[in-house]
């Protein structure tokens, strides 16, 4: 077994421990020691990082009982190594947790809601809670949670076997817990069965701000930051609505006005646009039905042009198709692309997908579809070659109509 100084409070930073084991691994090395400040992952919780003498401890995990250290250098078993714990990770690590089990305790006196997930990540901690909350209920959460950080409420530990564990009410507790099990309380926040590490006080999480929320499998799944993570994720957002502000020449406490006069405007500008696209469209099929060339009873209508989108070319379509007599041919230059589509209307049986695999062949390019319908595109080519290619399709598609 491994000694576990990490759990001592206050926090041990350093001790000299014993090689028991080294291993190589696909990309480091493995060291087993007979004691340990290094925390190793589990329970939600990050594992700490450090150093064994100068070679960095990226990762600690427990096996058995055992923590292994994996680190950038080998060691001899039986060498004694320092044991240097990275401080600052482990206070970060430490405030997330303790304000997941403020926030937890909180949430279920407040909404008798339930802690039934945590993960704690190098840039965000989530919990899933199995009772779902609206917005003014994590409101009421966090600002609740903040009172019990003010309230610097002591974090106290205390070892007990499972018989004893029997008769103590926690919010949480593991199932399958022997021997000796940890028991974390925070003041009258929170009390529940623990193997992570926490700061020795409420206060030294400092701030709590939950950054999301979203419904997830019938409750809520809460993201949050606490500490110097809550700091800068606040510190980010004055700066972007300070950005906005100045964007839209308003105060701060204006921007969401400014921004929903700009989406009312847009809105308004996108339905006339609409309207007057409709419009465009219809006078572009009519002008297309007139000069449309007849092969048969089917007229063929050709459009070679530039600057429609694919979606553009469909709309045009469907106006030329209505009648039913009518086989769309649409070729427009978009960007760095020849964007074709073909469509016909419901008196019309030559396949469409046959006639995207004659373009495909003209012009060098893929696409497939339906008998009623197909697209396709193409690396752009010269004019000249454009539409020499498009008078070799027309002519193609004239004699395929006419069976």
């Amino acid at each position: 077994m491994t000694e576990k100084l990490y759990h001592n409070m206050p926090t041990v930073e350093t001790c000299i421990s014993k090689v028991l084991a080294c291993r190589k691994t696909e990309s480091a090395y493995e060291a087993l020691l007979d004691k340990t400040v290094i925390f190793p992952e589990s329970g939600g919780q990050l594992s700490d990082r450090g150093f064994l003498n100068d070679a960095a401890v990226l990762h600690a995990r427990e096996e058995n009982g055992l923590v292994w250290h994996e680190t950038t250098a080998p060691f001899e078993v039986g060498a004694e190594v320092a044991v240097r714990l990275d401080v600052e990770a482990r206070r970060d690590h430490s405030a997330q947790h303790t304000g997941e089990h403020i926030l937890s305790g909180t949430a279920n006196t407040l909404f008798g809601a339930v802690n039934v997930g945590f993960h704690m990540a190098e840039d965000y901690v989530t919990i899933d809670l199995d009772t779902y909350l609206d917005e003014a209920q994590i409101t009421e959460l966090e600002r609740a949670a903040n009172r019990a950080v003010q309230e610097n409420l002591p974090v106290t530990v205390r070892i007990v076997d499972e018989q004893a564990l029997e008769h103590i009410p926690l919010r949480k507790q593991a199932k399958g817990l022997t021997g000796e099990i940890r028991i974390v309380e925070v003041g009258a926040a929170d009390s529940c069965t623990c193997c992570g590490t926490h700061t020795a006080a409420s206060g030294e999480v400092g701030f709590i701000k939950i950054t999301a929320a979203a419904k997830y499998k019938g409750g809520t799944r809460l993201w949050f930051a606490c500490g110097m993570r809550a700091a800068e994720a606040s510190r980010r957002e004055h700066e972007l609505l300070d950005a906005l502000a100045r964007r839209f020449s308003t105060r701060p406490e204006d921007v969401f006005e400014a921004v929903k006069k700009q989406g009312d405007d847009n809105a308004a500008l996108r339905a006339e646009l609409k309207k007057r696209t409709e419009t465009l469209f219809s006078m572009q099929a009519e002008t297309l039905l007139k000069n449309a060339k007849t092969a048969g009873s089917v007229k063929l209508a050709l459009y070679t042009g530039q600057g429609f989108s694919m979606q553009e070319l469909r709309t045009l379509s469907e106006k030329l198709t209505l009648g039913g007599n009518t086989a769309a041919a649409l070729l427009s230059v978009n960007g760095e692309s020849i964007l074709y589509l073909f469509a016909r209307g419901a008196n019309v049986r030559f396949s469409m997908k046959q006639a995207c695999e004659a373009a495909n062949a003209l012009f060098g390019g893929k696409g497939g579809g339906r008998d009623d319908g197909a697209q396709g595109s193409a690396p752009l080519m010269g004019e000249s070659a454009f539409l020499q290619a498009a008078a070799q399709l027309e002519d193609y598609l004239l004699r395929a109509l006419k069976t």
